[in-house]
């Protein structure tokens, strides 16, 4: 009985202390989540910005059907009938996006509130997923929190939050993180994935690439962990169980990526091949586009200098190898690898593109800060002791100083540098302000516009928009809008000047309406006659 009693008393203290433990993680994700929002919030009073209209507009293009089969057939182009007078091509390059986009505009229409709120909703709910990631790889909440602290605002990278176009890497950075918490969750188990786990996996992964490009990476990262991770094989047959075991998800994920760049990029409507995300192969470009990657994420003015940035990827993997330390191991090759699929696409990407990038430099900062912390607590308790011995012998009088305990000393110095880094990022908010709250004003102001003139053209009608001034850089801009306020796919819509009507074209026309971004006048209709 008195052994039983025991055994009690000491699984209810094992359960105590996980409990105290859960809270105060708990605490740390709420802390994070309420630092992000005294930035975010505000981003909840903005618009859309006119590509928004686009990306919208090709997902509803698509629909629902064919948006889901897009996000299955991961690999495959699909190409969507365009909706105008003449075939314009439209591919749905990105179909996670749609599972975005389509439930928030059957349900909100074109009201800007319910994108924004959802997209800073992504964000938050990302925040305890990275806290978990980072609390696996690290093992330590002091690092995570300071991590996710780093992570969670970053004003260069302020657009994840207030540019809805941005939503692909809002959504690519939660699937990637998430697959990649899920994966380590297991491994730092001891464990290899089942048949299931290995599945759910392989989803999360490919949801990821749905979203966008820059997930492409994560198999390298995981096989990266996977050899950080292993023992030195004894002979050729431990090297085989571990491939068997433990390299095969990631090889798997491999595969499925070599499938997916293939089939993405090979054919002449592949985003590759057009101007603005054509890759340009070569060291320079590399080099160039790291350095402004990373000179942007630590708040310089221009890109550090080449040579920079090699010194600081050098004392990166120096340090980490030098501390045996397997998780500032993985970090040094992620923050060289995660930027590849954008470092060659001139010119240089800059802002929510660097989300991914952002994570591991933020781990390398959090690891350094508390090995730093570390050092002056231990330096403290060499003084501290020195101090003692000298007081003992009588060579200097008074008393020794207070002893700190390492917990409490180690809380307060995250604290500490979770200050400072709060510091500076709202003075460089402040700095660079946040231009992109009355970026959708115009667009706003179009949307009601086509509204206000009250039409609901017939099933199968043809409409021709003539634009009075340049409204957009984009002219079909005003094709996504207006195709979005009407919400009828069987009407075809021409926006002059953006392609050319025949004259049997314009005779067939049923609607021709005249478009200033404060008046819409609707010239011919079927039951009016066309002005002289």
């Amino acid at each position: 009985m008195p052994a039983f009693r025991s055994c009690n008393r000491a699984r209810d203290a094992t359960t105590h202390r996980a409990n105290r433990l859960t809270r105060l993680d708990a605490i740390c994700v709420l802390l994070l989540i309420s630092y992000f929002l005294h930035f975010a919030l505000a981003a909840r009073h903005g618009g859309f910005r006119e590509d928004e209209m686009m990306n919208l507009g090709i997902c509803w293009r698509a629909g629902a059907l064919k948006s889901l089969l897009a996000n299955m057939v991961f690999w495959k182009l699909f190409y969507i009938p365009g909706g105008a007078l003449y075939d314009l091509p439209l591919y749905l390059y990105r179909p996670g996006g749609a599972l975005y986009y389509l439930p928030l505009y059957h349900f909100f229409d074109l009201d800007p509130l319910p994108y924004r709120i959802a997209q800073i909703s992504i964000l938050a709910v990302s925040i305890p997923v990275v806290y978990y990631l980072s609390r696996r790889l690290a093992s330590s909440r002091s690092i995570a929190f300071l991590a996710v602290f780093a992570l969670c605002y970053h004003p260069r990278l302020a657009s994840l939050v207030f540019v809805g176009a941005f939503i692909y890497d809002v959504l690519c950075g939660f699937f990637y993180f998430a697959a990649l918490a899920y994966y380590i969750d297991i491994r730092e188990k001891e464990a290899s994935l089942r048949p299931l786990q290995l599945l759910a996996f392989l989803v999360l992964y490919v949801c990821a690439l749905n979203c966008k490009e820059m997930a492409v990476t994560l198999p390298v990262i995981v096989l990266i962990y996977e050899f950080l991770k292993c023992p030195r094989w004894v002979n050729l047959k431990g090297f085989y169980r571990w491939c068997s075991s433990f390299a095969a998800p990631p090889l798997i994920a491999g595969l499925l990526t070599a499938i997916y760049i293939y089939g993405k990029t090979h054919g002449g409507a592949s985003l590759a091949t057009l101007g603005p995300y054509k890759p340009v192969y070569s060291w320079g470009n590399f080099i160039a586009s790291n350095a402004t990657f990373v000179g942007e994420l630590f708040f310089a003015q221009h890109a550090i200098t080449p040579a920079a940035l090699f010194a600081l990827w050098a004392v990166v993997f120096i340090y980490a190898f030098m501390r045996r330390d397997r998780t500032l191991q993985l970090m040094a090759f992620w923050i060289v690898i995660v930027p590849v699929p954008i470092a060659f696409i001139l010119p240089i990407r800059s802002g929510a593109p660097l989300y991914l990038l952002l994570f591991g430099w933020a781990m390398v900062f959090a690891k350094v800060a508390f090995d730093l912390i570390t050092l002056i607590y231990k330096s403290s308790i060499f003084v501290r002791h020195r101090v003692r011995k000298t007081t003992a012998t009588g060579a200097v009088g008074g008393d020794s100083p207070s002893k700190v305990s390492p917990r409490v000393f180690r809380i307060s110095a995250t604290l500490l540098v979770a200050t400072a880094l709060a510091i500076v990022t709202q003075v460089e908010n402040r700095r660079l302000g946040v231009p992109w709250l009355k970026m959708g004003t115009k667009t706003f102001q179009v949307i009601h516009t086509f509204r206000s003139i009250g039409l609901r053209p017939r099933h199968g009608s043809r409409i021709l928009i003539l634009l009075k001034e340049n409204l957009f850089q984009n002219k079909w801009n005003v094709f996504f809008m207006a195709s979005l306020v009407w919400n009828d796919h069987s009407v075809r819509i021409w926006v002059e000047s953006a392609d050319e009507l025949t004259p049997k074209q314009q005779a067939n026309v049923d609607y021709v309406i005249s478009l200033t971004e404060f008046q819409a006048t609707v010239i011919r209709s079927p039951g009016v006659h066309q002005s002289e």
